[in-house]
């Protein structure tokens, strides 16, 4: 498949890739720091949020873009049925957050906080292994993402993006046919 724009699942794959890379290898920097004294890595991690920021909005707005055009996003949902996080408008309930959803709050948040956090349950197999019986537990990076913002309406919302789910489910435009949960 193909937009208007020649932009194929290759750009959105590239992208994500990007992303995760650029997470995973946060959790490892402080292992290379000698410690609180300026140190040469440094100089590389002055750029880590705004790569990584970068990365986020180029995948977040090329889903957005194919999911208007080729209308992609509707059937990865199913792979998700909690969604790829939580969101929290202002005087209501919080609910899970859809994938598209996902994108616009990504794409008009005005604070971003990334968090590298860690769980013991597979951040895309868990669902299919209870669903098989299985139990499997080990140490997983979960990188979330929490936003505010505020809506069109002018009440303010807070999400939190669970980051490899939303990564898997917009970089891959074939990912419905991966049986998650």
């Amino acid at each position: 498949m193909r937009t208007a724009h020649s932009i194929t699942d290759a750009t959105s794959i590239k992208a994500g890739y990007r992303l995760i890379c650029s997470l995973f290898a946060a959790y490892d920097f402080p292992v290379f720091r000698r410690d609180d004294d300026p140190d040469p890595l440094d100089v590389f991690l002055q750029y880590s949020d705004e790569e990584m920021s970068g990365n986020l909005i180029t995948l977040a707005a090329i889903a957005r873009a194919c999911d208007d055009e080729l209308g992609i996003l509707k059937n990865i949902e199913p792979n998700f049925p909690n969604g790829v996080g939580k969101l929290s408008p202002e005087g209501e309930k919080t609910k899970a957050l859809t994938i598209r959803e996902a994108c616009n709050k990504i794409i008009h948040a005005k604070v971003v906080e990334y968090d590298l956090a860690w769980s013991e349950e597979n951040p895309i197999w868990n669902q299919w292994f209870k669903a098989q019986g299985y139990e499997v537990k080990n140490q997983y990076k979960t990188p979330t993402l929490k936003l505010e913002g505020t809506n069109q309406n002018g009440k303010n919302w807070v999400a939190t993006v669970e980051l490899v789910p939303f990564i898997f489910a917009t970089s891959m435009w074939d990912m419905w046919k991966w049986k998650l949960a």
